[in-house]
């Protein structure tokens, strides 16, 4: 375990991402990425240092904007601290696999970029209802990036080259099969990044991990709120991949040996 200085300025630097990720949502919508100083999306008010503070500036100005009153969404709020706990705890699990310095760093902002486009993916999708080529295409080559280390370091394997192909195909064939009526290709191009980005078997746990928490959420919403929710509801599905994908790198989790285990 890293001393708590370490792992509070993980936090920060998570939650700054975190408030990152919230600009690239706002500004791919409008394609305007490189726009500037951010600014409050209803009156355009320049914001200061002061309003772009992570957490602390949400709560001062009570979750609205500091000229116009309008409420923030508490999205800005919620990213910032999720972020910010996610790579404090990231942080933590890379020191237990005993790296030197550069590869801690290395693969600590190597992950810290990938968690931070997964939560601007979250949020756009959320907002939007569709995931950005763009960010869910860069996570595919970083993921590609990861899986060519991976045939160097510990040698040639065509299962794991092709683990994200493998990983995406059930939702990749409803895709084509339904015309994208049933599953979006967004979601099918984030189960090629994660499977990628982890590696077959541990692909292969996301996918069936994200499929059972989505399962379990949605009729969860069903039940609980009926009036709002039915079996014809569209319910995003991307933030039921991501999370499963995160919560398998955290915890390395491996469907394929528990089975062996239990067999």
């Amino acid at each position: 375990m890293l001393t708590f200085t370490i792992t509070f300025f993980a936090f920060i630097f998570g939650a700054s991402l975190g408030s990152f990720a919230n600009v690239m949502a706002d500004r791919l919508r409008v394609k305007s990425f490189w726009s500037g100083r951010s600014s409050c999306l209803t009156c355009n008010k320049k914001l200061s240092w002061k309003e772009l503070f992570p957490i602390i500036s949400y709560i001062y100005q009570k979750g609205k904007c500091k000229f116009c009153k309008t409420r923030l969404a508490q999205t800005y709020l919620w990213s910032e601290v999720t972020t910010g706990i996610l790579l404090a705890i990231l942080i933590n699990i890379l020191a237990i696999y005993n790296l030197n310095s550069t590869a801690l760093i290395v693969m600590f902002l190597l992950w810290s970029l990938i968690i931070t486009i997964s939560v601007s993916i979250i949020i756009y999708d959320l907002r939007h209802t569709i995931v950005p080529f763009e960010m869910a295409s860069f996570l595919i080559g970083l993921g590609i990036i990861f899986t060519i280390y991976r045939q160097l370091y510990f040698g040639f394997s065509w299962p794991d080259l092709l683990s994200g192909l493998i990983v995406a195909l059930p939702f990749g064939l409803m895709y084509f099969l339904s015309k994208g009526k049933w599953v979006g290709f967004g979601d099918v191009m984030l189960y090629a990044a994660f499977g990628f980005l982890l590696g077959l078997p541990m692909g292969v746990t996301t996918f069936f991990y994200s499929v059972w928490l989505g399962a379990f959420v949605s009729l969860a919403l069903i039940l609980i709120h009926r009036k709002d929710y039915n079996l014809k509801s569209e319910i995003p599905f991307t933030p039921f991949i991501i999370i499963a994908g995160l919560f398998v790198l955290y915890t390395n989790s491996d469907i394929l040996s528990l089975y062996e285990f239990i067999r």
